[in-house]
């Protein structure tokens, strides 16, 4: 099958993009507007399959209902005439990036990148599941990194064709027992058991071997199909930080704790997974000042502040002098008396040490600041995040920890 050429409503074929087991994905271009699509036709024995077109449905109409800004938006779907037949097809935005797994194969990603992208597959999955949609084959080849101008890694989750929805679309039969459906390097223990038992933790688990791969540019079991299964059934995966040193401990605890063999024992929602990548993500940014292969820094004598470009850049340095300054001596001893990890306002902070602010200090009433100790367990040293809730400026200052 050839569609190079074609006319589909007000669109003709452009080119082929790429093929897969159930069909081919083709660039497709308004012919008045110049507008650019991707179209998902069916092969010719998976459009002569009644079941295979009605999963093929159930992707255009999961996809639709959800209606999320992180997941591959849908425009239209029905069927065309060719001279061997009619086809079905699914037409879908166009995106211009690449896939994680391509990703992952290349240059990888750094820890706040892998917090911003995990972040984002986070939030769809909370649309999905908020919609009784279980998305049961999510995989690095299934999330595209979107290269926008406004965000270079904007995360579209694709491929629905073996979603669960709570409610079954009429003519697509209900799984049955025995069947396995996913791609095993990444199905939950519950998947591989082909029972038909899942929930939306099954996602969980699966984000949760992307996390494992992503962070250690491996996977949790590895090799034949049937080891595989068996290592996602029966064996504890290798703690990430044996793979990747350089993973701090938080992250692996996460990784490892959406890897549990039991869903009871795994994050219980999505929104659960997100709220404790938003808090990492700040660690994240901590760590990567400190990783190992950044040198060794006198972070007391010059430290090294990381921020982002929204505030002037002499506000991120009057916040490293409100930390290592000897002159607000008082700010520090007053934020680490009191819990790692707790956000806390800066005035207040300044006006309970009774220290004045550096001039060039932002005056933003919505300026918290947290510290937390380092992520290589250094008694000696810890680090202080700044974050405006107004403009989502931050920086990160290390420091030496001082003992009260």
């Amino acid at each position: 099958m050839n569609l190079v050429g074609q006319h589909i409503g007000s669109y003709v074929v452009d080119r082929l993009l790429g093929a897969g087991g159930t069909g081919a994905v083709y660039a497709c271009r308004h012919t008045l507007i110049d507008r650019e699509v991707a179209v998902k036709v069916l092969h010719d024995d998976q459009a002569r399959d009644p079941d295979q077109v009605a999963r093929f449905f159930q992707e255009a109409k999961a996809a639709a209902d959800i209606g999320h800004p992180n997941i591959i938006g849908v425009i239209d779907y029905g069927t065309i005439e060719l001279p061997d037949g009619a086809r079905t097809y699914l037409m879908m935005e166009s995106l211009i990036g690449e896939s994680l797994d391509k990703r992952l194969r290349g240059q990888g990603l750094t820890l706040d990148e892998i917090g911003h992208v995990m972040a984002q597959i986070a939030s769809a999955l909370i649309a999905c599941h908020r919609k009784g949609i279980i998305h049961r084959d999510l995989k690095p080849s299934n999330i595209y990194l979107c290269a926008h101008t406004f965000d270079p890694l904007f995360v579209k989750v694709l491929d629905f064709g073996t979603a669960k929805l709570a409610a079954p679309t009429p003519g697509v039969r209900r799984t049955q027992y025995g069947v396995v459906i996913g791609t095993p390097p990444y199905m939950s223990p519950e998947q591989c058991e082909g029972k038909g038992q899942i929930d939306h933790r099954s996602d969980i688990y699966s984000l949760g071997v992307i996390l494992y791969e992503m962070l250690t540019r491996t996977l949790p079991f590895d090799g034949q199909l049937g080891d595989v299964m068996i290592g996602h059934l029966t064996k504890t995966p290798e703690p990430p930080s044996r793979r990747n040193p350089a993973v701090p401990p938080a992250w692996e605890a996460l990784c490892l704790r959406m890897l549990e063999k039991a869903r009871e024992r795994r994050p219980q929602t999505a929104a659960e997974v997100a709220a404790a990548i938003d808090a990492l993500r700040g660690e994240a940014a901590v760590y990567e000042t400190f990783r190992p292969d950044s040198g060794e820094r006198d972070v007391g004598v010059a430290p090294t502040v990381m921020a982002t470009a929204i505030e002037p850049p002499d506000a991120a340095a009057a916040c490293a002098a409100l930390v290592t300054d000897a002159r607000h001596a008082g700010f520090a001893r007053a934020l680490m008396l009191r819990p790692a990890g707790r956000w806390f306002l800066v005035s207040e902070l300044v006006h309970s040490a009774g220290v004045a602010a550096p001039a060039k200090l932002p005056e933003d009433p919505e300026l918290y600041a947290t510290w937390t100790e380092h992520p290589r367990q250094d008694p000696e040293r810890a680090a202080v995040a700044f974050v405006s809730l107004r403009t989502g400026w931050s920086t990160v200052v290390p420091c030496h920890r001082a003992r009260w």
